[in-house]
Order: structure tokens, then sequence, then C-alpha cells
């Protein structure tokens, strides 16, 4: 589905023409929409990893600045990998409270948006390799297909269109008949994402569906 399909398909799902439904309100429902799959589903086509290193005596590490939400954090000492646990803030203060002394880090936490807090303070510049999903342009007129638009039509056509029928103060029933049909949609993404492609045929064995047996009759 390109923009322009999905915005005629709102358009004409809701009978509501380009004087109401303009390109902005359009693209805010497209917005909204691609922000909540995001956030409901972790999609194998976002994921990201970054290396880098610390910075010897700084307790704070950047971001990448599409982050969307962190999967891990892994530094390198002394020839072995270590992964970070992750842990809140008021922990983090109360493990380490002096920032200006330094070991080797065994935690991080989400200090702002762009910024995570480790502890302890790092002793060295030491190697890192950050896990991310990473926020994808959206859909607009100038980048007209994503992988959204393009391997969960379904899902993206229902988000908007309750967006738009929330925005139109639209008939109940058709508004929670599109949230319905949204959520089976994005089941249906969510078990080919986080089932099928989480499994191998060599180990799990092939994906089997159950089938009636009717009983022999008398």
């Amino acid at each position: 589905m390109t923009y322009d399909d999905l915005v005629t398909a709102i358009r004409n799902y809701t009978e509501v023409g380009s004087n109401v439904f303009t390109a902005t309100v359009v693209n805010t429902f497209i917005t909204m929409a691609e922000n909540q799959i995001l956030r409901e589903i972790d999609l194998d086509v976002f994921k990201l990893e970054v290396s880098g290193n610390m910075t010897s005596g700084n307790k704070f590490l950047t971001a990448p600045n599409n982050i969307l939400t962190h999967r891990y954090i892994m530094i390198t000492s002394a020839g072995q990998q270590i992964f970070l646990d992750f842990r809140d803030l008021s922990f983090m203060k109360e493990y380490w409270p002096n920032g200006a002394s330094t070991g080797v880090p065994k935690y991080y936490s989400v200090w702002d948006q762009n910024t995570f807090y480790v502890a302890p303070t790092p002793n060295a510049a030491f190697p890192v390799e950050l896990g991310y999903i990473y926020r994808p342009p959206q859909l607009s007129s100038t980048n007209t297909t994503t992988w959204i638009s393009e391997n969960a039509p379904e899902a993206l056509l229902y988000a908007c269109l309750v967006q738009a029928y929330s925005y139109t103060k639209g008939p109940e029933a058709m508004l929670q008949y599109f949230a319905n049909a949204y959520k089976q949609a994005i089941q249906g993404l969510g078990i080919e994402q986080q089932g099928r492609r989480r499994r191998d045929e060599y180990r799990d064995g092939m994906i089997r569906l159950p089938l009636k047996s009717e009983s022999p009759g008398p």
C-alpha cells in the first residue's frame, strides 16, 4: 500500500472528502497509527545495533537520535562481554551514590530521551554495543512506501480509520468495528513476528493446525 493508496482508502471508507480530511489531517492519522503499531509490537526489521566506546569518568551514554526503545547494552571488559542489567534510576542512585567514583559498569537506566545512565561510572573507555528498536521514517507524500505499509497494510489502515472515526465522532459501531479489526490485524502480525519468526523448523517442528475430525455415524 502506498501513501496515496492509504489516503484514498481513508477517505473512501469514511466517505469524508479532502475538504475535511486534508493532507495535514490525514498525515496526523498516519503518525498516530504508526506510533501505535510501533508501541504495541517489536518488529524485527526495526532492530539495530550500534557500537562505540564509553568515556572514562562519564556516567552518561548518549542514545541514538532515532531510538524508540532500548533492547540491551553490552560492554567488553578484559576480553569478556558483559551485558548490563537494567535498573530504575532510584536503584542506581542508591547503588552508586558517588558518581565521581569509578569501576566496571554493571547496570544501566534511562536518564532522559537522549541519554542512558550507567553505574558504576566507567573507569575506562569500554567498547559498548547498544541494541535498540529504531523509529523508521513516516509514510508520507515524499516517502511513499514503508515496511509497515507494504507488510502490514491492514493494521495501518485500520489504525488510521480508528483515528479518523474518533476525529469525526463517527458512529460508535463503526469505531468499534475498526478497533476490533485493528486488534485482529496486530495480533496476526504479532504471531508472525514473535511466533513463527522465533521458531526453527529443525528444532521446533512445523506449526500444525488442529483439524476437526467428525465422529463416524451409527
